[in-house]
């Protein structure tokens, strides 16, 4: 699965946004089914796009955790909408 996260963050709040978007990545990186992290930010703005590669169902229950949950919430008073969440599924076909 590919999650692509786009999060446009108060100017005033980009420190604490920072430090809990680190926290947040060094954490999602370190659990199984976590194949790859990346980080974009745009340019001019602050408006930062998370990229995450899960393998399977993993993402699923990476939600359910601590860390993940903690992040969303330190999110509500950080940015100036609602956190936009794309998923792509990619399925293999184990019939070649």
């Amino acid at each position: 699965m590919i999650v692509q996260r786009q999060m446009s963050v108060i100017t005033e709040e980009l420190e604490p946004f920072r430090f809990a978007l680190k926290q947040y990545v060094d954490m999602a990186s370190s659990q199984d089914g976590c194949l790859h992290v990346s980080i974009q930010k745009l340019s001019g703005k602050s408006c930062f796009i998370v990229y995450e590669f899960w393998e399977n169902n993993a993402w699923n229950s990476h939600l359910q955790m601590n860390y993940s949950k903690s992040f969303q919430r330190s999110n509500v008073d950080c940015l100036e909408t609602p956190e936009d969440i794309t998923t792509i599924s990619t399925l293999r076909n184990s019939n070649k």
